[in-house]
Parts: structure tokens; C-alpha cells; sequence
């Protein structure tokens, strides 16, 4: 294992990191820092198998899921270059970690260990898709990591456009799947929902969104949409955003636009594409 590549955004200070394992697969984690805090961004697989239509880990393709210990050596390059000290990490980078549960829930049991990083599951983040039945077993499992679930847009048919995945485990499941985690855990789920100009922007579209989470114990991060070469999709004008921020706070959610970070460098939530050759 090597680290290939390393680039510091010249904006905010983000680090992305390109490791090649082994077999030269190559998989990105990055370092985002805010107000003192350091977070890292782990990635679960080289590539992704998902093909969600907005995400450059997903026009690259699939490589192999990485194991636990390619996951843990990506959270001490991090821990390093956050100078001994992070204060959370999210399963977010590439690939879908509830694709690769055994390896990801592997690296979280090491962590978390108090023989070893003895770093607080309660500060882990995994962000899904919705793969349904690792949701379901996540709410039986007693970890004490959040679920994160990436519901992309409000509207069925639009999220088929999106991402090949609505028709394996369509919305409906993903949101039933989230009710039962909340109900069964004693926790909240993070509902994350990017806005494209035009697209699902709209306080129609906000109020879809407050239709379908009716009733789960949620919070809701918007994400600017990122754009990268080859996609059609342009991020929301802010003016729409806080429209629709206001809407949902307004219906008593809780909900945060998610900062963008390390844009300039493709660390940006969406960016993640290694290089595969160099």
C-alpha cells in the first residue's frame, strides 16, 4: 500500500489522499477541517458498482471491495495528516459500504476497539443508498454508529433516473427500512438529499420530501450538487436552497446545508474519482 497522491485544496485546507493497494487498486480518503475540528472521509471499495448517474466514483466503475485493513490504514494516513486528532468519521468516500458491510463493520469493530484506536462509534458515520436488508440489520446490530441515507431526490421516478438502485430497493422500501432502524436503535437517521437546478428544487419538491419522512425520526442534509466532466446536472441557485431549507425547518425538521469542501482539488461529496493510471 502507497500513498499515490496527495492534494491540499488552496480554499479551505481540505486533503484528499489517493491510495494504490497492493494489486494497484486505487481508492481516495480526505480530510475536511472546520472551526478547529478535523473529519475524515473513509472509502469502503475502489470504485463503486452503484453507476448513480450525478457521482464520479460511479462513471469510474467497480473495482473490489477493500478490506478492513485497507480501511483502517486509510483512517491512520487521516489521523495523521489531522495532526493526531479527528473528531469524526464518515463512510462516505468511494464505493456503497453497506456493499461491502463484513469488511466496513470489521474496520469499525477495530477501531472502536479499546485495545486499539478506541476511537467512539458514536462519532462514525455510514452513509448508504439504501441497501434495505444491511439497514435492517443495522438497527439490530447494537452499534452505536449513525445511519446516514442518501435519498437523492423526493420523487420515485426521478431517483430510478438517478441511480440503478431505486429498482432493487425502491423508496419506499429504503424509507420503511429507515422508520424501523429509528424505532429499533432509539436513534435518528440523516436523510441527505441533493439539490439539481431545476430539477428537485422546487417547494413542490420540498414538500414531497416532507410527505415521504413523515413520521421518522430525521434530520435532512442538503448537499450542493458538484459537477464534474460528462454530466449534464447544475447545482441549485442559492436562493432556491434556502427556500427550501426554510420549508422543512418551517414543517420542524432539522436540516443543514452541508458546506461545500475541497472543490478545487475533486474532494467535494460526489468528486471522488482516483486516477488509475500515473
Amino acid at each position: 500500500m502507497q500513498i499515490a497522491d496527495r492534494r491540499v485544496s488552496k480554499i479551505d485546507g481540505t486533503v484528499k489522499l489517493l491510495f494504490k493497494f497492493h494489486d494497484g487498486a486505487p481508492a481516495e480518503c480526505v480530510v475536511l477541517f472546520n472551526k478547529g475540528r478535523a473529519s475524515a472521509c473513509l472509502s469502503s471499495q475502489s470504485g463503486c458498482a452503484c453507476a448513480c448517474r450525478f457521482c464520479a466514483t460511479g462513471a469510474m466503475g467497480f473495482n473490489r471491495d477493500l478490506t478492513s485493513s485497507e480501511i483502517t490504514a486509510q483512517f491512520d494516513a487521516c489521523l495523521s495528516e489531522a495532526g493526531g486528532d479527528l473528531g469524526n468519521i464518515v463512510f462516505m468516500g468511494m464505493g456503497e459500504p453497506f456493499l461491502n458491510w463484513e469488511h466496513v463493520k470489521n474496520a469499525i469493530l477495530f477501531l472502536s476497539d479499546q485495545k486499539g484506536p478506541a476511537f467512539p462509534q458514536s462519532k462514525m458515520t455510514v452513509s448508504t443508498i439504501g441497501i434495505v436488508p444491511v439497514i435492517n440489520e443495522l438497527a439490530d446490530s447494537g452499534l452505536k454508529i449513525k445511519l446516514a441515507v442518501s435519498l437523492v431526490t423526493a420523487d420515485n421516478h426521478q431517483r430510478a433516473g438517478l441511480t440503478p438502485m431505486e429498482k432493487k430497493y425502491p423508496l419506499t422500501e429504503v424509507l420503511e427500512a429507515a422508520g424501523k432502524y429509528c424505532g429499533k436503535s432509539g436513534k435518528s437517521v440523516f436523510f441527505e438529499y441533493i439539490l439539481f437546478d431545476g430539477f428537485n428544487d422546487t417547494h413542490r419538491y420540498a414538500e414531497k420530501l416532507l410527505d415521504l419522512i413523515k413520521g421518522i425520526n430525521c434530520k435532512i442534509n442538503l448537499i450542493l450538487y458538484n459537477r464534474f466532466p460528462g454530466r449534464d446536472f447544475s447545482r441549485s441557485r442559492m436562493e432556491r436552497v434556502k427556500e427550501f431549507q426554510k420549508a422543512l425547518m418551517k414543517a420542524g425538521i432539522r436540516t443543514y446545508l452541508r458546506r461545500e469542501k475541497g472543490s478545487d482539488i475533486g474532494a467535494a461529496c460526489g468528486q471522488l474519482a482516483a486516477i488509475r493510471n500515473g
